[in-house]
């Protein structure tokens, strides 16, 4: 069961590889900017999701050791900016 939760994170890590380079997002050609819409940006909010249930389940643990802002950056942040907030075209409009 764990390892339906390990994939999508997985593929969500290694495909922030893809768009990393941000000089070359000036001329992204149209098959580009379909698979980051169309792949991409499903599986980050997958990724999205399965932080927030790894984030919230062990909370009541995480708090008396003050560890919540770190995981709630690496769990919830972190793929909500890869999905949400990093541009789609060259020209930087992005989803909000």
């Amino acid at each position: 069961m764990f390892i339906f939760f390990l994939i999508p994170l997985m593929v969500v890590n290694l495909s922030a590889f893809v768009f990393a380079n941000d000089s070359s997002s000036e001329n992204l050609s149209p098959g580009a900017v379909a698979a980051d819409i169309l792949v991409f940006r499903p599986v980050g909010l997958a990724g999205f999701i399965v932080g927030m249930i790894a984030f919230v389940a062990p909370l009541p643990v995480i708090i008396p050791f003050n560890l919540s802002h770190e995981a709630a950056k690496v769990l919830v942040m972190e793929p909500y900016r890869y999905t949400f907030e990093r541009p789609s075209w060259g020209n930087g409009i992005s989803w909000c």
